[in-house]
């Protein structure tokens, strides 16, 4: 067991947090902060700034006030999330912070923090080294600098980052990282200087000595670190984990100092029995010494008092095994692997010896598998996605260094005013920075700023109207028919919302409800074209043709000369099955312009369902002629092919469909068939299941699946596949082959 390594490892995640730690949560409430210095809030005073230039008109510094205000507020929010350790939450609000403010030097620190403790090691390093260019004297960002190349064992680069920061501003926690970086760099010397001034400069204090006891201790000088736990002791005899600190420096000089470990951890567990350090060495000495029952027993109770320890449970089944107990020691190693992963030697020698076990019981297979698992451990690959997960912190370096978070948090309730307080401020900085935009018609930024006004604060005043006026003025359709559903639904009579948002419904293809959202103004329609024909036609396709022609005919009497709105009510007798007048609608706007997008295509949709398939053919290829990447004609001459038995020739139409549109469903359901019928089953079953996973409710995409099964040998998947097809035929109704136009 390596001992060493986890030990190391646990104090290098301790003193990560130590200090630095502490000034990121402050930043967010984490602690009760002076009066004067709580309301001096530079969020607040960037968005009062703000107010003021608004007033007066000055748009411009009043949109670089706002955004310095959001920059600030997301900073905090970001912090209270770093506080609760959620990672990943606070990384997205810092980057939006950055985003808003380049200059907040404090959020790219604490992004940094946040990519760090997510695994994210080299995008951290990247952040915190750009913040370091930017200011070579940002005495955090130096520290933070120092702390990642120490984790990563960079010991001369954190030691210049240190050095520097220590230069700048003198204090006891970078005083103490850049001594144990100096004993890591084995540099005794330097390192000493810094305690002596340490201990010279403070009140006698077993945690100082205890600290600098630590620190020799991990680093290999055992004789120093005994004579730093001794005078802790004798400063402080019934403080909690000093004896158990030295117990464990006396198991590390060897066996000859293991009774003096033992009446040490003894002594602990005097003042705590639970005390899991001293319980978990307490049964090391013992299994050294071939006392495996002994060993067993002190082991149990350092498993119950930190179930999490892979260590202890290790220890606890290797002293089962010893005893000859294979099936509690199955049972032990088996708890351990729960949850545990990574490259250290305790998880390759915990799957290692649950292979021995196991083969004792004669569980052969069971045993070659946790053996293979011990390999890759050990052959180091890659857990995580590349990712470096953090280590679990040390109880008893947790309770030495008292800035180390704790597992659990929950907000106060000052705490969660604040949020609240903080979460209006910047949905009404958004709001006023989105008004700011829209003013100057960059309605794509109005359009993200009032997203997040709505984000933190969806009660703002004339929010909704905002929004979706924006986001109709950027062309965001769909985000402006929620917000305008809103607003006009608490002004019904307000005709411009009802054509904005009727004309988005249109846009999204949700024809019934512009349909529905039209109707009340059809008699007094704006002569704007756009908004006329997105009524007719959104009346046409929810089944009103009377109404919807109606609409259009007028339309076409004051625009005869446009070959779009021909195309378009072309479009719209097709879908009614009025193939006639859709033909000369179509005749009329190619005689108007030649090369107009989607005409032929038009023309061929019209041949295709009055089963002319070798006139649709043509027409299809006419606008493939006119624009190569016409891909909905390529993929109704291939499904024409298929119609005629040809499948050779629309396999290589349907690839290159697929080269263009990867995500498409009936793509991949028609090359499938084709393939199948070709006699590829392997190329077949890879794009239907490909089919099936873009659309799961296609039914006969599990019919042809079901087919290619057999063929592949497969009767199970065939059985399975072909089960589900006949429950999806009796819930909906398919027709065989899929639609003609599918998904284009």
């Amino acid at each position: 067991m390596n001992v060493r390594v986890n030990r190391r490892r646990m104090l290098h995640r301790v003193l990560w947090f130590a200090g630095f730690f502490a000034v990121a949560v402050c930043s967010a409430l984490g602690q009760e902060r002076p009066k004067t210095q709580r309301a001096i809030n530079p969020a607040e005073q960037h968005y009062e700034a703000a107010q003021t230039f608004q007033i007066a008109s000055d748009y411009d510094k009043a949109a670089g006030e706002y955004r310095a205000a959001i920059g600030y507020a997301l900073q905090q929010m970001g912090n209270l999330h770093l506080e609760r350790q959620e990672w990943s939450d606070a990384a997205e609000l810092l980057s939006q912070a950055i985003k808003m403010d380049a200059t907040n030097a404090p959020a790219r620190i604490d992004l940094a923090l946040a990519r760090y403790q997510a695994g994210d090691i080299e995008p951290a390093k990247a952040i915190i080294e750009d913040a370091v260019r930017q200011n070579p004297s940002d005495v955090r960002a130096l520290v933070f600098a120092g702390k990642v190349y120490f984790m990563q064992a960079d010991y001369a680069k954190a030691a210049e980052r240190f050095e520097t920061a220590l230069q700048l501003q003198p204090n006891f926690d970078i005083g103490y990282m850049l001594a144990l970086t100096d004993l890591e760099l084995k540099k005794p010397v330097p390192a000493n200087v810094i305690f002596d001034e340490m201990l010279a400069t403070s009140k006698p204090d077993a945690g100082i000595w205890v600290l600098i006891g630590i620190a020799y201790r991990e680093t290999g000088y055992l004789d120093r670190a005994t004579v730093h736990f001794a005078k802790a002791i004798q400063l402080e005899p019934h403080k909690h984990n000093v004896h158990a600190a030295l117990g464990m420096t006396r198991f590390l000089q060897g066996p000859e100092h293991d009774q003096e470990a033992h009446e040490l951890f003894n002594s602990e567990l005097a003042l705590d029995a639970k005390d899991y350090t001293s319980l978990y060495y307490l049964g090391l000495i013992e299994a050294r010494h071939g006392k495996a029952r002994e060993a067993q027993q002190w082991l149990t109770q350092a498993v119950a008092a930190r179930p999490e320890s892979l260590e202890a449970r290790l220890a606890l089944g290797k002293a089962d095994l010893q005893l000859g107990d294979n099936e509690l020691g199955v049972k032990v190693l088996r708890e351990a692997t729960v949850g545990s992963e990574g490259t250290d030697p305790d998880t390759a020698e915990l799957h290692e010896r649950l292979a021995e076990a196991l083969g004792r019981l004669g569980h052969k297979d069971e045993a070659d598998k946790e053996m293979a698992e011990a390999k890759k451990v050990r052959s180091g690959t890659p857990q995580r996605g590349g990712k470096v997960a953090p280590a679990i912190t040390s109880n008893e370096l947790q309770q030495v260094l008292e800035t180390a978070p704790q597992r659990e948090y929950s907000f106060s309730e000052r705490q969660r005013e604040y949020i609240r307080n903080l979460s209006a401020l910047l949905g009404e900085a958004y709001h006023n920075l989105g008004v700011i935009d829209a003013r100057a018609e960059r309605f794509a930024a109005a359009t993200e700023e009032f997203t997040q006004a709505a984000h933190w604060n969806p009660l703002i005043e004339r929010l909704d109207r905002n929004w979706g006026i924006a986001a109709f003025r950027a062309q965001h359709y769909a985000q402006a028919t929620e917000p305008l559903a809103r607003e006009l639904a608490r002004n019904p009579k307000d005709v411009t919302l009802r054509q904005m948002l009727g004309v988005s419904y249109y846009m999204t293809d949700q024809f019934a409800k512009s349909a529905e959202t039209f109707r009340p103004i059809l008699d007094e329609l704006p002569d704007n074209p756009g908004v006329r024909y997105s009524a007719g036609v959104a009346l046409i396709r929810s089944g009103d043709a009377s109404a919807g022609k109606e609409i259009l005919s007028t339309l076409l009497e004051r625009n005869d000369n446009s070959p779009e709105l021909h195309l378009i009510i072309a479009q719209a007798y097709s879908d009614q099955s009025r193939f006639d007048e859709a033909l000369r609608e179509l005749q009329r706007a190619l005689a108007l312009d030649p090369q107009l997008a989607q005409a032929h295509y038009a023309l061929g949709m019209v041949y295709f369902k009055q089963g002319k398939l070798d006139e649709a053919v043509e027409e299809f290829s006419r606008e493939l002629s006119r624009d190569h990447e016409a891909v909905a004609s390529e993929y109704q001459i291939a499904y024409i092919k298929l119609q005629q038995n040809r499948p050779l020739d629309a396999i290589p139409l349907l690839k290159d469909v697929l080269k263009q549109k990867p995500q498409s469903a009936d793509g991949h359901y028609q090359l499938g068939k084709a393939l199948l019928e070709t006699g590829d089953t392997a190329g077949a079953i890879d794009q239907l299941e490909t089919a099936l996973q873009l659309q799961p409710s296609q039914a006969y995409g599990y019919y042809q699946l079901s087919l290619a099964y057999r063929r592949a040998g497969r009767p199970e998947e065939a059985d399975k596949a072909l089960q589900k097809f006949q429950q999806l035929k009796d819930a909906k109704a398919n027709k065989p082959g899929g639609s003609p136009t599918g998904s284009f």
